[in-house]
């Protein structure tokens, strides 16, 4: 068990990133639909999520993502220990998975 709550808020991002593959096959139809719109305040969202689709083909295996290749104003502060520091990844990249989720 975790020892406090900001480690048990922590491991519950790091399973949510497991949950990528879950929702991976939706994330072409959130980049296309006209359906989604934005106030001003959320343009910058909206803009985020349309360019999702393009990272879902990424082998990150291969060639991990790095944080130039995203918006990391997006990155709530609480989610960035489940975005930017995946022990299973190389130092200074981005875990896609996460970041999607």
């Amino acid at each position: 068990m975790p020892q406090d709550d900001d480690s048990a808020q922590s491991a519950l991002r790091g399973a949510l990133a497991l949950r990528y593959n879950t929702v991976k096959p939706f994330l072409s139809l959130l980049g296309e639909t006209s359906a989604l719109d934005a106030a001003t305040g959320g343009a910058r969202i909206l803009a985020g999520v349309k360019k999702l689709p393009a990272l879902s083909p990424l082998k990150v295996g291969e060639k991990p993502l790095l944080p130039r290749e995203i918006d990391g104003t997006l990155v709530p502060p609480h989610w960035h220990q489940a975005v930017y520091a995946n022990t299973e990844l190389p130092e200074g990249t981005v875990d896609r998975d996460a970041y999607v989720v």
